[in-house]
């Protein structure tokens, strides 16, 4: 009769579980900024529904505004590798320009980005924590994103009709938020051919 040798399961550091239970906050915590808002959600629901106690969730954030911060940055994180991935798989300076159009326009038409983001700017307006990590996050997204620009432009292929760190400000100023807001009135649809129309003005490849 055989069997089979289960290896056993490599225990945690305590840095790993640390960093594992963290995680875990920060995704539950986004479903419930989603669903109720910074205002509406309540700390010691997002640590039961993380199943984790109170106690852990206080162990890893300061507040309730430590916690959507945690999340905001993860979410920018997580779009700036995806950006830096896409351009170092294209080595065609149009190909990246293309893939860079259609992103932006996926990430500005993204219902929890929309979301995330709108609250994001209603706590800064609030909250000086929050405005400052606001003020922050948009300089890297400046920074990050002039720089992905100022990338495809060294290309001869590549036109630029506005300064890199220049375009950038006009698409994080244009998308704010409005689609949300103003529903039928700009749809994904209409939201997209904006974003592309504008590349297609400031940016133009031969």
């Amino acid at each position: 009769m055989s069997g089979t040798i289960t290896k056993p399961r490599k225990r945690l550091t305590r840095e790993e579980s640390q960093a594992q239970t963290r995680a875990t906050l920060i995704t539950v915590g986004r479903e419930h900024f989603l669903r109720y808002g910074l205002g509406g959600a309540v700390a010691e629901k997002i640590a039961e529904d993380a199943g984790y106690s109170r106690g852990a969730l206080y162990s890893n954030f300061d507040g309730k505004e430590d916690r959507f911060l945690a999340v905001i940055r993860e979410e920018q994180d997580r779009r700036m590798e995806s950006f830096h991935s896409m351009f170092k798989e294209e080595p065609s300076a149009k190909e990246r320009l293309k893939k860079m159009r259609d992103a932006i326009a996926d990430l500005v038409t993204d219902p929890d980005w929309i979301v995330l983001r709108a609250e994001f700017e209603a706590g800064a307006l609030r909250n000086e924590r929050i405005r400052r990590t606001f003020i922050e996050v948009h300089r890297e997204q400046v920074r990050d994103g002039g720089n992905l620009i100022r990338n495809l432009a060294r290309s001869s292929e590549i036109h630029m009709g506005v300064k890199p760190n220049e375009f950038i400000m006009i698409i994080l100023n244009l998308t704010h938020g409005t689609q949300k807001i103003l529903g039928a009135e700009l749809t994904p649809k209409g939201t997209r051919h904006l974003i592309h129309s504008l590349f297609d003005h400031l940016i133009s490849s031969s």
